[in-house]
């Protein structure tokens, strides 16, 4: 057995690497008179006291005081048992290092640690989680600042930003909108910066839709008016119904204007205006030719006048004008003579004429209904208007069809104005009619302007239509009313004389048509 030799008083055993070999150590017990020997051999190891009852070493027994420590006294453990127990309860709350893999639903618990080294419990389904794999939701207010390019390529899928609030009722505050550029890049722009520049992205047929839709559906194409009827008007105390013939004249019923202004205007945005036509005083047409007013002249200076049209989207100012005079030249009617020639130079009570109506019926005393091609009967008035006299003549018509029974069936009926000069033959003479063809095996009526490729068409037994005949210069408009349909022919011609006339050709069937001047006026 070694030998001790040296004693060493302390208050509490040093650690083991510290103690020394050979020696004793006298530990004395806080507050106690007494010590506690530990002897340490030259191998350094600790041996033990002898045992109290002969099983246990009286440093480890449980009510053997053998702690100094003053980090344990101050938990409480001033005894070999007070630390035994405080090292298990301490154990029994230490993890096991994990052997299997689980997941947050059977292990929905993690450990978290704050700043002083306190643990508690926390979701696992936390853990990671944002809003690219969970649906998130706040009660307070958050942000989040992009310090760098950030991006989402959505592969096609859908990407939906929903429960915006709606500030259609603060629009004077809220006036950006989102944009994006080829390449993906989102950014604002200003909304009437987005509304100006929209157009420049569209083909001219997408700016016309676009146009119209913007228009409440009406069209927005370019106006014109190519004819008004009548040129004239007076200041007599009662209106004058004017007609307005073009293209694009199917203003919204909601927001048109129709303005009567300076003929020295020259822009549509600039015009002066004399009168407005209240919006209850003009007809409008959905099939864009059409646009007719009543005005009553009487408080307009004399004088020539524009008419600007506002079809919702823009000004029309109209090149032609319509002049307001004193008195309107009216060309007396009451003292008409007529020329004639029948076929064959037949009497017919269903061929007459007189003052200012003229008709003519299928008579077979005079000859046979046949598509022969044959002129049967030709009538034309005296002189109405001298040369080179500018006047508008308004002409009524009406007639009856018949059942062609022909090969060719295009017998024609023509009702217009000829040279006064020339005298009346069985041929036609007109320099400007309307042409009443019957059609072959059916009781149809074409009727053209003049040599007009465009036609109104009848299926009825009877038919009735109005003609307008103007002349300015060596201008001639003629227009046909039928139906609530109008066609204008506009072609240069005839300065001359001019009277009224008939021209009749025979016909596979019985038809008829009469013809009454209703007005004509100089301009």
């Amino acid at each position: 057995m070694p030998i001790i030799g040296k004693i060493i008083r302390v208050n509490e055993l040093p650690p083991i690497g510290e103690r020394e070999a050979n020696a004793i150590y006298q530990v004395a017990a806080l507050g106690s008179p007494t010590y506690t020997d530990y002897a340490v051999d030259e191998n350094g190891d600790l041996k033990t006291h002898a045992v109290v009852d002969g099983t246990i070493p009286l440093e480890l027994a449980d009510n053997h005081v053998s702690i100094s420590n003053a980090d344990f006294l101050a938990e409480g453990m001033a005894s070999q048992a007070q630390y035994n127990i405080k090292t298990q309860e301490k154990l029994a709350k230490k993890l096991e290092i994990p052997l299997i893999d689980g997941n947050a639903q059977d292990y929905p618990k993690i450990i978290g640690m704050n700043d002083n080294g306190s643990v508690a419990k926390l979701p696992a389904g936390d853990l990671g989680k944002n809003m690219m794999n969970a649906n998130l939701s706040n009660s307070a207010a958050r942000s989040h600042t992009l310090n760098a390019s950030f991006s989402i390529n959505t592969l096609g899928n859908p990407y939906i930003l929903s429960g915006l609030p709606n500030k259609n009722s603060d629009t004077a505050n809220f006036q950006k909108v989102v944009v994006q550029n080829t390449s993906g890049l989102n950014a604002i722009v200003d909304s009437k910066n987005l509304l100006m520049e929209m157009p420049g992205q569209m083909t001219d047929a997408e700016r016309a839709t676009w146009k119209t839709k913007m228009n409440g559906g009406w069209s927005t194409g370019t106006m014109s008016v190519a004819v008004i009827s009548p040129p004239v008007v007076d200041k007599t105390d009662r209106p004058f119904w004017i007609n307005l013939k073009g293209a694009n004249l199917n203003l919204p019923s909601t927001s048109f204007k129709v303005e009567l202004c300076t003929q020295d205007s020259i822009s549509a945005d600039t015009a002066t205006v004399v009168a407005a036509i209240p919006g209850s005083q003009v007809q409008l047409y959905t099939n864009g030719i059409d646009l007719t007013f009543y005005y009553n002249f009487k408080n307009i200076p004399v004088g020539e006048y524009k008419i600007r049209l506002w079809n919702g989207v823009a000004w029309y100012l109209t090149s032609f004008t319509i002049r307001v005079v004193s008195q309107i030249q009216r060309i007396p009617l009451n003292n008409i003579v007529w020329e004639q020639k029948v076929y064959n130079n037949a009497v017919s009570p269903a061929i007459t004429q007189a003052g200012t109506a003229v008709s003519y019926s299928s008579d077979s005393n005079v000859k046979a209904p046949a598509d022969d091609s044959t002129f049967i009967a030709a009538r034309k008035t005296n002189q109405l208007i001298w040369a080179d006299e500018d006047f508008y003549l308004n002409v009524e018509i009406t007639g009856k069809t018949a059942i062609i029974n022909s090969a060719n069936g295009s017998m024609t009926h023509f009702v217009g104005l000829v040279n006064a000069a020339n005298g009346v033959d069985l041929l036609n003479q007109t320099v400007a009619n309307v042409r009443l063809v019957q059609s072959y095996w059916y009781p149809m009526c074409k009727m053209f302007p003049d040599n007009s490729a465009e036609m109104v068409t009848t299926a009825e037994s009877t038919y009735a239509l109005n003609v307008t005949f103007i002349r300015r210069g060596g201008s001639w408009t003629i227009i046909v009313n039928f139906n609530n349909k109008t066609i204008t022919y506009t072609k240069t011609g005839f300065t001359g004389p001019v009277a009224f006339g008939m021209y009749n050709m025979n016909t596979g069937g019985n038809t008829g048509v009469s013809a009454n001047i209703v007005d004509l006026y100089k301009l």
